[in-house]
C-alpha cells in the first residue's frame, strides 16, 4: 500500500513534470505562433494552482495525524549576549622602586673626568648646594668665544638695524645680521646648559652618606655618583611608556602592590612628568606612600593604573571577535517570528583589556551577540540561543 508521504512526493514530481512540459510546449507554441499565448498562460497558472492546493490539502491531513512532512533538521545551540551599555575599564601596568624624596642618589650627567668633589661623606648639605664639578675647561673656552662673538654680531645688527629703520640698506642684510646674533645666542645657551651639566648638585637638604666618585677618574654619565639622604618620606617612582602621556595625569586613582612584604595600597598619582625621556621613550609618575615602617626604598612595586574608562561601552569577549584581512565582524542572532538567524556584523573596536574588547560601532542596545558556538552556525540559517538575561 502506498504511504501518504510517497503520495505526496509523487505528486509534487508529478507537479514539477507538468509545469515543465506544459513552459517548454508554451515555447514551442509560441514560436509556431498557432497559439494565443495570454490564454494558453492562464490555462498553465490555473493547473498549477490546483496542483498547490492539493499538496496543501495532504500536507494538512498528514500533520493533522501528528506526522512531519519532512525531516526535523537539528537547529545549532548557542550562547548569546544581549548588548547593554556597562562600564569599560582599561588598565596599564608598570614596574616601579620604592625611593625617598630625601633620599637621593645624584648622577653625573656627562662622562667627564671629575675635577673637584667638594663633600664628604657625612657632610651636612642644603639643598642646591655645588658638591662635585667635572673638568668643563673646553666648554668654558666654547663660552668665552661664543660671548665675543656674540658681542660682535649684536653691534652689527643693532648697526643694521639702525640703518633699516631709516630706510638705508636692503632688508636682507638686516636679516642676515638679525639672524647671526640669533644663532650665536641659541649657541651661547646651549653652551650655558652643557656648562651645567658638568656640575652636581644636592637637590635636597640632607646628609652625604656615599662619594661613589673620585677626583681625576671619568664619571659614568646618568649613574649615581652622590647620596643625598633624609629619610623623611617615600614614595614610588616608575616609567611609562610615551604613548600613554595623554591618559595617565596626576591625580588619577592607582592600586600600589609592594610583594616583599605583600602589601596592596589605594592612593593617587601625585606627580606625572610632561617630559619624554628620549633614551627610552617614557616619563616619570610617582606615588607617595603612608608612613610604614616595613616600606623600604628600592623595594619593587607593581603598579596598575586605570587609564581609560567609559560607563556606557558596549564590551564583548575577544573570542567572539572576528577577523579577516579587510574586516572585523561578528556573529549576532535576530529575531525571526519565533526564531533566530544568525547574521554577520561589521564592527568597530577600541581597546582591550585582559579577555574583554570595547566596540565603539557597529552595535545597538538590545542587540544578541553569539559569544559561543558560532563556529557551528552558518550565516542566515536557525540558531538556538540560550542566555541568562534578555
Amino acid at each position: 500500500m502506498i504511504s501518504k508521504k510517497l503520495l505526496i512526493n509523487n505528486v509534487k514530481n508529478i507537479s514539477r513534470n507538468f509545469i515543465f512540459f506544459m513552459v517548454a510546449g508554451l515555447v514551442i507554441y509560441s514560436c509556431s505562433g498557432t497559439v494565443d499565448d495570454m490564454a494558453r498562460l492562464q490555462e498553465l497558472k490555473k493547473q498549477r494552482d490546483n496542483l498547490d492546493k492539493e499538496i496543501r490539502v495532504i500536507e494538512q491531513k498528514i500533520t493533522a495525524e501528528g506526522k512531519a512532512i519532512d525531516p526535523p533538521s537539528k537547529v545549532p545551540a548557542v550562547v548569546g549576549q544581549k548588548m547593554e551599555p556597562e562600564l569599560f575599564s582599561h588598565f596599564i601596568e608598570v614596574r616601579g622602586n620604592v625611593e625617598s624624596d630625601n633620599n637621593i642618589f645624584v648622577p653625573a650627567l656627562r662622562p667627564y673626568v671629575v675635577k673637584r668633589i667638594l663633600v664628604n661623606e657625612g657632610d651636612q648639605v642644603k639643598k642646591g648646594q655645588l658638591l662635585a664639578e667635572l673638568d668643563n675647561e673646553s666648554i668654558t673656552q666654547t663660552i668665552k668665544e661664543i660671548k665675543n662673538g656674540l658681542e660682535l654680531t649684536t653691534t652689527l645688527f643693532e648697526r643694521q638695524k639702525n640703518l633699516w629703520e631709516k630706510k638705508i640698506g636692503t632688508e636682507v642684510q638686516y636679516l642676515q645680521a638679525k639672524s647671526s646674533m640669533e644663532d650665536l645666542q641659541i649657541k651661547l645657551k646651549n653652551a650655558e646648559n652643557e656648562l651645567e651639566k658638568t656640575k652636581i648638585y644636592s637637590p635636597i637638604d640632607g646628609i652625604v652618606d656615599l662619594v661613589d666618585i673620585k677626583e681625576g677618574e671619568a664619571a659614568a654619565p646618568n649613574t649615581g655618583a652622590i647620596r643625598v639622604s633624609n629619610l623623611s618620606s617615600q614614595k614610588v617612582k616608575a616609567k611609562v611608556a610615551e604613548n600613554f602621556i595623554t591618559d595617565v595625569k596626576k591625580g588619577d586613582r592607582i592600586k600600589v602592590y609592594l610583594p616583599t612584604i605583600n602589601l596592596h595600597l589605594d592612593s593617587k598619582i601625585t606627580a606625572a612628568s610632561q617630559i619624554i625621556d628620549p633614551n627610552n621613550r617614557t616619563f616619570d609618575i610617582e606615588v607617595k606612600l603612608p608612613d610604614d615602617d616595613r616600606i623600604n626604598p628600592n623595594m619593587l612595586a607593581i603598579l596598575t593604573i586605570n587609564d581609560y574608562a567609559d560607563p556606557n561601552a558596549f564590551v564583548l569577549p575577544i573570542n567572539a571577535l572576528q577577523k579577516s584581512e579587510s574586516r572585523t565582524y561578528i556573529y549576532v542572532a535576530q529575531k525571526n517570528g519565533d526564531h533566530w538567524i544568525t547574521q554577520l556584523r561589521d564592527v568597530e573596536t577600541g581597546r582591550y583589556n585582559n579577555d574583554k574588547v570595547e566596540i565603539t560601532s557597529g552595535l545597538n542596545s538590545g542587540d544578541v551577540v553569539i559569544t559561543f558556538g558560532f563556529n557551528n552556525a552558518s550565516v542566515g540559517d536557525p540558531v538556538d540561543v540560550s542566555f541568562t538575561k534578555l
